[in-house]
């Protein structure tokens, strides 16, 4: 398993991993990114420590990979309707027109906006925040 950080955030859906071809990473690995650091867990009776967790935050596939990074992106989206209802029973602007199904792609922004550059302070990925390569079967609906 490669263990790797963020480095960079490119826009909205990409970001770079600090280990590349020289590492071992490929085209179409998949990572689970965490934060930084592990959680503390603070029992609220006593108020003491009892324990951490890793908090993930979404994943990310590699698009693309040079000698010593990575360009990863998210891949899991909802197929949501933004056209008509093809119903009479339909909204007036909708009424009898054909559904328009989109792909809504995960972000790391904490507003839902179209592709653009992000500002970390607006991501709920931070530069320096642990990815961990996993495997999963598909990448069919699986969020949302």
């Amino acid at each position: 398993m490669i263990k790797a950080k963020v480095a960079d955030l490119i826009d909205e859906r990409t970001l770079i991993l600090n280990k590349g071809k020289k590492q071992g990473v490929r085209v179409g690995m998949k990572f689970m990114i965490y934060a930084a650091s592990d959680k503390k867990i603070i029992d609220p009776d006593t108020k003491k420590e009892i324990g951490t967790y890793k908090q993930s935050k979404l994943s990310v596939e590699v698009s693309s990979v040079e000698e010593h990074y990575a360009i990863a992106e998210t891949y899991r989206y909802r197929t949501v309707n933004e056209g008509g209802t093809n119903s009479a029973l339909g909204s007036v602007g909708g009424f009898l027109s054909p559904p328009k199904y989109v792909r809504k792609y995960e972000t790391f922004s904490i507003e839902e906006v179209t592709r653009k550059k992000i500002d970390e302070a607006r991501s709920i990925i931070k530069i320096g925040d642990v990815a961990e390569q996993f495997e999963e079967d598909s990448t069919e609906e699986v969020y949302g």
